[in-house]
């Protein structure tokens, strides 16, 4: 699986990035034949990490040669630089290396800009593609490269994942990934092959989260719900109920007693500044002392309910006052009236869909505390001052918020705080809680702070799991991920229902968790021995059935291995590892029409696209009407 881990080094030399030194050798000197440096993470990740590290064990001790790792650190963005990875082809030489192992793309430029340096050293970069910075594929004659077959690593995840008895299945992929599509592709023609070769109906839900013809809305809706007000025989609000009136400010409604509620005052106008909160009792013979409020000086402070019904205004006085204008594409959002020689606190509105906040800017650019926080103080002496929000495109994904009845409205990355007001309930009624579902009619799984509270947050979540969950909820029993870097998004979907949900994932075995059925694993290991023990610069070995650097975890082509052999597996194993295979694989380029690389009598493909023509076709240069694949018997 093509990602970089994010871990972060402590030990920092006199280079651009940090070093780790780590590893073992099998001779107790300077010098070492075979050099692994990881993508960041350890060799006892119980990944690819550990898998590349036990081949270059296996063929160094076969054939007596040292060897050692060197665990390079990451920047603040958890990735493997350019700069970062030179310094540890320099401290690879320098250690003696013969040949240096490199496991992932986070290597794919490094290796083809440094190779060249390195003339007398053998490198080969693993399930990846060395290339130029531009991106175009590139060979050096000291560079060999393991390219995983993933058509056929799909192939056996959807074969096994019919055989195994599972009917409804999915697959969560990526647009963007170079590899999506062969590991998509494959699974479906692995689910077909099974489902016609045993004669049962199979549907597959196909869905790219990233792909802009996904017929997915990742909006979510937030409203408060709003109930009627309790109360007696008689109807008469109920005893244990007060109503709480705020003029010039918000927070009013009805509240059971003893609530904690915000009350927050309304902005000033010009020439005005909040003095202090007035309070009186709406009740009779309760004196206005048992308005319990926090403060009668801070224009945000917080009541507790109880004793009484309430009314709590907002008075302001004549004052010398400023604005502090608020500014987005050139146009006035608020004006806030401050008093002169203040510091006030600025909030950026929230950004429009596809966007996220970067810096503040102003003529004066001193006044702003914190130039890059979306909430910062700003400082105006005698003169007002405006203050500019700049948005940019965002690198993450965005994920629309849809407020109904209330503000918070805006776009939003995961993680982000997002700040909610209900509006004030219609009269007989009162607020009760928050509620939230997607245009699909799935909660998408927000913590509130606090549900109950008319002004609460939460913290934005990913929503790309969303997909997987409607997949769940549609009755999907495994899904796929081969391929995506989002891939942990199956198991988070899953956490959310209360049935025991499969994920088969790609890459390594993650078979020892509880919530997935199977890995079909792309085994570091044994190409990376094989690749050493047939080096050959400028050449690009394929790791697959052939060589036994692919397989399921859960299947054994062993006849003695009772627990995990499967007839119809090693046969279709052996099969695909044939020269004359009779299965004849159909690859398809990432965010292609997958529908054009089968048929088959038994699979139903549920394509998740809008209404409309797949831009991309097939990566081959025929046209595809049929897939010899199909069973007929």
């Amino acid at each position: 699986m093509k990602k970089i881990v994010s871990v972060m080094l402590a030990v920092v030399l006199a280079v651009s990035c940090a070093f780790a030194f780590a590893g073992c050798s099998k001779k107790n000197n300077a010098k070492y034949d075979v050099v692994l440096l990881t993508d960041g993470a350890t060799v006892t990740d119980g990944a690819q990490n550990e898998s590349a590290w036990n081949g270059v064990k296996a063929y160094c001790d076969e054939k007596n040669l040292s060897y050692r790792y060197f665990q390079p650190g990451l920047d603040e963005n958890g990735e493997l630089t350019v700069e970062c990875i030179k310094n540890y082809f320099e401290l690879a030489a320098n250690a003696g290396a013969k040949y240096i192992v490199l496991p992932g793309d986070a290597y794919s430029v490094a290796v083809h800009e440094y190779a060249g340096t390195y003339k007398d050293i053998k490198f080969l970069l693993v399930d990846a593609k060395e290339k130029s910075a531009d991106g175009v594929d590139s060979t050096d004659e000291n560079v060999m490269c393991i390219d995983f077959n993933e058509l056929q690593a799909g192939f056996l995840a959807g074969y096994s994942s019919v055989i195994d008895g599972f009917t409804k299945l999915g697959y969560f992929g990526s647009v963007k990934s170079e590899t999506s599509g062969g590991y998509g592709a494959g699974y479906v023609q692995g689910a077909a092959y099974a489902a016609d070769q045993l004669g049962v109906p199979v549907s597959l839900d196909y869905a790219d989260y990233d792909s802009p013809i996904l017929n997915y809305d990742y909006t979510v809706n937030v409203k408060p719900e709003y109930v009627k007000i309790p109360t007696d025989k008689d109807g008469k609000k109920q005893e244990d109920y007060f109503t709480i009136k705020v003029v010039n400010g918000q927070g009013s409604g009805t509240y059971k007693n003893g609530e904690n509620v915000t009350i927050a005052a309304a902005p000033a106008e010009k020439g005005k500044a909040f003095d202090h909160w007035e309070k009186k009792s709406d009740t009779d013979g309760v004196k206005d002392k048992k308005v319990n409020i926090s403060s009668d000086k801070k224009s945000t402070m917080n009541l507790l309910v109880g004793d009484c019904d309430a009314t709590i205004t907002a008075v302001y006085k004549d004052a010398d006052t400023v604005p502090i204008n608020i500014v987005v594409d050139s146009e006035t959002k608020d004006t806030l009236n401050v008093l002169k020689d203040s510091k006030t606190s600025v909030t950026a509105p929230a950004a429009k869909s596809g966007y996220v906040f970067d810096h503040w800017e102003s003529q004066n650019q001193d006044a702003i505390s914190d130039a890059k926080s979306v909430t910062t103080d700003v400082s105006v002496s005698d003169k007002g001052i405006d203050v500019t929000a700049v948005y940019v495109k965002s690198e993450n994904p965005t994920f629309n918020v849809v407020v109904e009845n209330g503000s918070g409205s805006g776009s939003y990355v995961k993680d982000e705080v997002v700040n909610i007001v209900a509006d004030a309930p219609a009269e007989g009624m009162m607020f009760s809680k928050w509620v939230n579902a997607d245009n699909q009619g799935l909660a998408c799984g927000l913590l509130m702070k606090n549900e109950l509270s008319y002004s609460t947050s939460f913290t934005m979540v990913d929503r790309f799991a969303s997909v997987v969950e409607k997949m769940i909820d549609g009755g999907d029993q495994v899904v796929f991920g081969g391929g995506n870097p989002l891939m942990d998004s199956i198991y988070t979907a899953g956490e959310n229902f209360d049935f025991k949900t499969y994920g088969y994932n790609a890459g390594f075995n993650q078979s020892s968790r509880d919530d997935c059925w199977a890995s079909v694993v792309t085994d570091y290991g044994a190409a990376i021995k094989l690749a050493l023990e047939s080096y050959k610069g400028g050449t690009t070995i394929s790791a697959d059935c052939s060589n036994n650097c692919l397989y399921v975890t859960n299947k054994s082509l062993d006849k003695n291995d009772k627990d995990n052999y499967n007839e119809k597996y090693a046969a279709v194993y052996k099969e695909l590892a044939s020269t004359n295979s009779k299965i004849k694989l159909i690859p398809v380029s990432s965010g292609a029409d997958v529908r054009l690389s089968f048929t088959s009598k038994c699979l139903t493909l549920n394509y998740w696209i809008k209404e409309g023509k797949v831009e991309q076709g097939v990566q081959n240069t025929n046209k595809v009407t049929q897939n010899p694949n199909t069973q007929n018997d």
